[in-house]
């Protein structure tokens, strides 16, 4: 053995790097006048020499063909690569290529650079990576048929002896040519795609402080060995995944020192690698990604806008935007961790705790960024009727007495603070019901709405006046009026109360009953009054000239109206009486509801609303959801109060929703507008199928237990999740993470709430009107997730609802323009919670001069000649970054261990997955202190930042009650991961290869309903075969599609998807995203040479093996690395960044 290796160089090391720009261009030009004559003359040149030197000679000569071709298939940017073991069988599990073949690397065009929902093409076959006839190679189904096992023409180049009895040999083709005197010289090559492999080296040190493990948490640690298996061989099972002997494993073979035995390693050749790095290039659109971490760390008046960033349109309106993830990112700048605070339910916060809190004021918040993700979302509104007599002037008059209650939920992993001083009011409507009384036998016509024709907003409930709101994480929080019931025949002017926790029924708003023509109904001793029933009638909440209709007499509000609803507002209901902004409200046929407002747009109080009359709809024409009612009761005379009827506004919960659709996955909480357009139009629920809100109207017969919706706990907690209800619902639900720093992988993104919101800081004007929306439809979790929409039809990504109103398959066409052009640096922050505080500057400083590491520790800089300072100021401006630093710190990074998504390596993906193993994480009590939580067995599930310590089952059967689902973690044993990285290569297998790591990620839109339903990795966690999350998918715990969905399958799967109990793509995601790209930029290339007597009979064979890796730089030096691709030379449009040796070294026979 001649070995002459070199561990990957980092820095400015370049080994004996060959560089190959001159080399190829000669090459090339050799080739056009007929390579094989000209090597044919060379060897006859040296026959006077030993065979091995002819040997060795063809070997270098297959060296240099392999490198031209990878220099002119792989070079440029756009392309990706993958092994012919991608090629699916009949069962994706196997491959249908040759055994001896599927390890041949191939090379494909990429997805060229679109509009996000531009149609996936045909993968465009370029060649395979080995030697053989040029006509032949070029052709993707070589590779699929067995060039047969003939020593004459081909060669095994990698045999059962270096990759074990149950591994895959590589046989190749080989080409010949004449050296004189009847010898021949023969000579082949192979090329192992490396990133298709696992990295062997040491994973980044486990942290200590809370800030390091957070960032852990979503930064690829590395790789664990120990998850490596053949059978009964484990050869890593006890190798520490951080042993610094793992640095100095400087190729495969040399792992052979850390394994149990040394011949155990064999039958992993095809699974690892020591040398293998990456370029964070832009497979679609050619240079390098851009930085988000340089983007979003822009200050307040710099941040981006929604519309100029928009990651893409639907019929002229912005779909998520940089705007919303520049909100998300740097909303730790908002957390809090000074003052004593009490929670609303009893309890206060540990000192220290970080929490979110609202401004002082209405006013204040106008100019908050991050308002509307501070607040508490409302998941109820509910009005509860109810008939009581009370004495007026001496008669014993009947009233209608209406209870208000809100619901209020945390989302988030952090307490919510609302401060003192600061009010949040919901506005009550009428409600659109005739109610029939018959007293002594006569019947009594009685409107609703006639109770109170002057303003047909019943009341006005505030809320934090006499109890503040302070939240818990994932509390539910149930509010109603405080003290005894208002009579407002006593005290007409007062239109507000005050509310306090929980559901205090004896309480409420009474209103003298009228009748159609207007008069009360007194009961006299001996009288009997009969509540009969209620009927829905065509009245509104106002109208206008052309629509809606009120009583005779009563007020239109003919600025704006609609069937039913509720507002929400921040401060008072009005400007005229106090600080007020409305921020949202739920809906039944809103005056506006076909037109979303513009982000430079204020709707003035005197507009006219937009929607058409005839989408226009009335409570007596939806009798499905406006029931009738039949009853018969007494209604007591004494002055006791009997409630008749429920009216809600509820978000969905898993056993209570009405039509059984899916629950969190569509409900972003932070869109505080909802809006039945059509409700259920020509027979169809689809609308009230996919909203996240069901509105209900039901009879009531006591107050206890009557309906579960109101049912509240001693603390005065609602419940939610499973149900409103105590006996299927929770106090706490979790489904969104505040991030505590900077985060660093694409993934995380997923708790943003990013949902197409063009409008970030509540808008000052009349009423609600001006309440931000999203674009439609609501999602929960869109980057890094690919659930397609099933009110989309699985061959598209955007369509258009009633009323024109634009769709958005958001997590599709989001991911498209985010996963390629954008990565995350970590070049940010580092302050609160880490060992040593440092700015982004200094962050930038000690990265540059290889003094300091990123999170992302396998991002290690590579200068480019350049020095340090001279990146620190040409990057930066004063203390900030510039525009161009957003653009170019990619082309200064190499990433160790870049992983290829193509790969269909089981090993690989198992080590991957595992790379956070036992390693520690960040949880937090009920109250929100975090802290540090190791000794963990199994690999934690990246799924909240600060979960709370409880683990959450996903096998088996989960009870829907048990509260770790909603707000704890999950792991993942040895099998769970081993079960997932078989599904994801079958996956791989089905699937690839993906032109683009968006297109990893992402669905498959198309006719194919099974791909086009979910990504890979969703795919895979939802297969019969991976039983992570087994105990949702079945039974009462899943939904088996929407009777109403255009893409019924898109619908199958877990109730509740959403919340941490159940693992997301994206949560699996989170850990490996810093590392994932659709191609290759390392490979092995093992070539063969020999010399043949005139018989046939070898008398000399050589191999050598050469590592080569893309460097940024281009073959044209006249380009930059980092110079805009599309205008780059059309010499290196063709051929692309040069390829390096960077290690080379001749085989013993015994590795061959």
């Amino acid at each position: 053995m001649n070995p002459a290796s070199s561990k990957t160089p980092r820095l400015h090391q370049r080994g004996f790097a060959l560089i190959v720009t001159l080399s190829l261009m000669i090459l090339l030009t050799v080739i056009a006048v007929g390579l094989l004559s000209l090597s044919g003359m060379t060897m006859r040149s040296v026959g006077q020499g030993s065979a091995m030197q002819v040997a060795r000679a063809n070997a270098r000569l297959a060296l240099f063909l392999a490198i031209g071709d990878l220099q002119r298939q792989l070079g440029p940017d756009t392309r990706i690569s993958a092994t012919a073991d991608q090629v699916p069988g009949s069962d994706p599990s196997e491959s249908a290529t040759p055994k001896l073949q599927r390890q041949w690397a191939g090379a494909y065009q990429s997805w060229p650079a679109a509009l996000p929902d531009a149609v996936r093409p045909e993968p465009t076959f370029l060649q395979w990576f080995v030697s053989g006839d040029p006509s032949k190679v070029t052709s993707k189904e070589f590779a699929e048929t067995s060039i047969g096992s003939d020593s004459k023409n081909s060669v095994e180049i990698v045999s059962s002896g270096c990759v074990g009895p149950d591994g895959d040999p590589v046989r190749v083709p080989l080409l010949s040519h004449d050296v004189g005197s009847g010898n021949k010289g023969r000579f082949g090559w192979w090329v192992s795609d490396l990133g298709t492999k696992a990295l062997i080296a040491p994973s980044k040190q486990v942290p200590t402080e809370i800030a390091e493990t957070r960032a852990d948490q979503q930064s690829a640690p590395g790789i664990n060995l120990k998850a490596a298996n053949r059978g009964e061989v484990r050869p890593f099972a006890t190798l520490d995944p951080t042993n610094p002997l793992l640095a100095n494993v400087i190729s495969f073979h040399t792992s052979a020192h850390l394994a149990d035995k040394p011949e155990n390693i064999r039958g992993f050749f095809h699974d690892f690698t020591a040398q293998s790095r990456g370029l964070l290039t832009n497979v679609r659109a050619g240079g390098f990604r851009k930085d988000l971490s340089m983007e979003l760390e822009r200050p307040v008046g710099g941040q981006p806008s929604a519309a100029g960033t928009a990651l893409y349109k639907v019929n002229g309106e912005s779909g998520i935007n940089l705007q919303e993830l520049w909100v998300y990112y740097n909303l730790h700048k908002e957390l809090r961790r000074t003052g004593s605070q009490t929670f609303s339910t009893g309890g206060s916060m540990s000192s220290g705790s970080s929490y979110l809190q609202l401004e002082s004021s209405p006013t204040a918040c106008l100019s908050d960024d991050e308002f509307h993700i501070k607040q508490p979302a409302v998941i109820s509104y509910q009005m509860v009727l109810s008939y009581q007599t009370r004495v007026v002037n001496g008669a014993n008059r009947l009233h209608l007495v209406v209870d208000p209650i809100v619901t209020f939920w945390n989302p988030l992993d952090v307490p919510v603070v609302v401060p003192a001083g600061l009010v949040m009011t919901v506005k009550f409507w009428s409600v659109p019901y005739d109610l029939t009384l018959t007293k002594n036998g006569s019947i009594q016509d009685c409107p609703v709405a006639a109770v109170n024709k002057g303003d047909l907003n019943f009341l006005s409930l505030e809320m934090g006046g006499l109890e503040r709101i302070v939240m818990k994480p994932g509390e539910v929080l149930k509010m109603s009026q405080s003290g005894s019931t208002l009579a407002k025949s006593s005290v007409p002017e007062i239109h507000s109360l005050a509310g306090k926790k929980g559901f205090n029924f004896g309480s409420g708003v009474a209103y003298p009953i009228l009748t159609r023509s207007g008069a009360n109904i007194d009961v006299n001793s001996g009288d009997t009054l009969i509540y009969s029933k209620a009927v829905p009638n065509n009245l509104t909440d106002g109208a206008t000239s052309r629509d809606g209709n009120v009583l005779s007499g009563g007020q239109s509000h003919s600025r704006h109206y609609a069937l039913f609803h509720q507002e929400l507002y921040l401060g008072k209901d009005r400007k005229a009486i106090g600080d007020s902004v409305g921020i949202g409200g739920a809906y039944l046929d809103w005056d506006f509801g076909n037109k979303r407002l513009a982000p430079g747009a204020t709707r003035a109080e005197t507009e006219a609303g937009t929607k058409p009359t005839g989408d226009r709809y009335y409570a007596n024409q939806r009798g499905d959801v406006f029931k009738s009612f039949t009853d018969g009761r007494k209604i007591p005379t004494t002055g006791a109060k009997m409630p008749f009827m429920l009216l809600s506004f509820c978000a969905k919960t898993e056993a209570g929703s009405l039509l059984g659709t899916r629950t969190m996955s569509r409900f972003n909480p932070k869109a505080l507008h909802v809006d039945f357009y059509d409700f259920q139009s020509a027979g169809s629920n689809a609308e009230r199928e996919w909203l996240p809100f069901e509105f209900a109207v039901e009879p009531m017969n006591g107050w206890r237990g009557a309906t579960s919706t109101l049912d509240e706990d001693p603390s005065g907690r609602g419940y939610f999740g499973g149900g409103m209800d105590a006996a299927n619902g929770t106090n706490f639900v979790v489904t969104h993470s505040v991030p505590r720093e900077p985060i660093v992988s694409l993934a995380a993104f997923q708790h943003s709430f990013a949902n197409g919101f063009e409008i970030q800081k509540p808008k000052n004007g009349y009423a609600a009107l001006n309440s931000r929306e999203p674009l439609l439809p609501q999602i929960s979790h869109a980057i890094g997730n690919s659930m397609a929409c099933p009110i989309i039809s699985s061959n598209r990504t955007q369509g258009t609802l009633p009323g024109g109103r634009p769709m958005a398959d958001h997590s599709y066409l989001a991911n498209q323009g985010l996963w390629d052009d954008w990565f995350l640096s970590g070049i940010a922050p580092q302050t609160n919670g880490f060992a040593r505080s440092r700015n982004q500057k200094t962050v930038a400083s000690e990265f540059f001069s290889g003094t300091g590491k990123l999170p992302v520790t396998a991002y290690t800089v590579d200068l480019r000649g350049e020095t340090s300072d001279k990146l620190l100021s040409t990057y930066f401006s004063g203390s900030s970054p510039s525009s161009a630093a957003t653009r170019n710190i990619a082309s200064f990074i190499r990433v160790d261990g870049m992983f290829n998504v193509n790969s269909t390596s089981v090993e690989a993906w198992k080590s991957l997955l595992s790379g956070r193993r036992e390693r520690p994480l960040s949880v937090r009590d009920a109250n929100g202190k975090e802290s540090i939580r190791t000794g963990e067995p199994d690999t934690p599930v990246s799924g909240l930042v600060a979960p709370l310590d409880r683990i959450a089952k996903g096998d088996g059967s989960v009870d829907i009650t048990d509260d770790s689902q909603w707000v704890g973690r999950r792991t993942l044993d040895e099998a769970e991961i081993d079960s997932l990285a078989r599904a994801i290569v079958k996956e791989v297998r089905k699937r690839g290869p993906f032109l683009s790591l968006a297109d990893f990620i992402n669905r498959r839109v198309g006719t194919d309903r099974e791909l086009a339903r979910s990504g890979a990795i969703q795919s895979a966690l939802d297969s019969d075969d991976v039983p992570i999350n087994e105990a949702y998918r079945s039974g009462s715990r899943a939904t088996s599609g929407g009777r109403s969905f255009v893409f019924k399958e898109a619908e199958t799967g877990p109730l509740a998807q959403g919340i941490p109990g159940i693992v997301k793509q994206a949560d699996i995601l989170t850990p490996i995203a810093p590392l994932l790209s659709a191609r290759s930029d390392s490979f092995l290339i093992r070539c063969y040479g020999d010399k043949t007597d005139a018989s046939g009979k070898v008398i000399a064979r050589a191999t050598c093996e050469a590592v080569v890796q893309r460097s940024p730089h281009f073959v044209d030096s006249t380009d930059a690395a980092e110079k805009t691709y599309a205008s780059i030379s059309a010499t290196n449009k063709t051929f692309g960044r040069r390829f390096e040796i960077v290690s080379f070294r001749w085989l013993a026979d015994s590795e061959t």
